[in-house]
């Protein structure tokens, strides 16, 4: 997982609703819509309503990340969930949680981010959740990816996951990724084609890494990395098509998946 700072999440109250505003420019649908697309749910399903959901603080290894637990509150409570975080870290935070009547509970640590569902015993994993969601915002934008070419830059975790997903989308899936283990295996396993990234960038709509003069009016990246790796002109050429929120789009689907049960695998 990759560790947040504060200044990754301090002013993401104010972001959301410029990032569903942009999300609705360019994908025709809000977060919480677009969480619930990356479940293959309705989007009109009332799951998400009022749903008690905890954040537990952990303050073991590097310790708290400041707002980090207020904004899983806060992304949750704008997508109609009655979140909140407990006044206790770890394992107190934990029984809290319980006591407090919590159907899902949002926990972290230096390695994992997870949302366990503690009465349907299941587990969602941000990394999985993370990709699902930004290969449901790309699709949307780009109105479909059914035998499309799409570059996936590095295959940690999450860039692993999302070209699992994007191949079941129909996607042409091509990845640069420098480690060949990681390269052989996402070849293997999901038909990936392993390019190196000038050759990747110029099958795609983005021709060049990745500054403004690569960006065409075709151009649509869906950025889950952080930070983004557009330079700041490269995203305000973008404009809403430079689809990137540091916390919010893995929150989300976590929460619709741990929710219904529905829960991705680590790739």
């Amino acid at each position: 997982m990759t560790r947040l700072t504060e200044d990754d999440v301090r002013d993401l109250a104010a972001r959301l609703l410029e990032f569903d505003a942009g999300l609705l420019s360019v994908a025709g649908v809000d977060l919480r819509a677009l969480a619930l697309r990356a479940c293959t749910l309705d989007e009109a399903e009332p799951l998400l309503n009022g749903a008690r959901i905890a954040a537990v603080p952990v303050s073991s290894g590097l310790g708290f990340i400041p707002f980090f637990s207020q904004c899983i509150e806060i992304i949750l409570r704008h997508i109609g969930c009655d979140a909140f975080v407990t006044g206790q870290p770890d394992v107190k935070g934990l029984q809290e949680a319980a006591d407090r009547g919590a159907q899902v509970i949002f926990i972290a640590d230096d390695d994992r981010f997870v949302a366990l569902n503690i009465g349907k015993g299941v587990c969602a994993d941000d990394d999985p959740c993370t990709a699902n969601g930004y290969v449901a915002a790309l699709e949307a934008a780009a109105g479909g990816l059914g035998g499309r070419p799409v570059l996936v830059l590095g295959l940690g975790p999450v860039g692993r996951a999302a070209s699992r997903r994007l191949a079941e989308r129909g996607a042409r899936v091509l990845a640069a990724e420098p480690d060949a283990a990681r390269a052989a295996s996402a070849a293997a396993d999901y038909g990936v084609t392993i390019v190196w990234l000038q050759e990747g960038l110029a099958a795609t709509p983005v021709t060049g890494l990745i500054d403004v003069g690569w960006v065409t009016p075709g151009s649509i990246a869906a950025v889950p990395a952080v930070p983004s790796g557009f330079t700041a002109a490269a995203q305000a050429a973008l404009g809403a098509r430079h689809i990137h929120e540091p916390l919010a789009v893995g929150v989300a689907v976590m929460a619709v998946e741990a929710l219904s049960g529905r829960v991705s695998s680590r790739a």
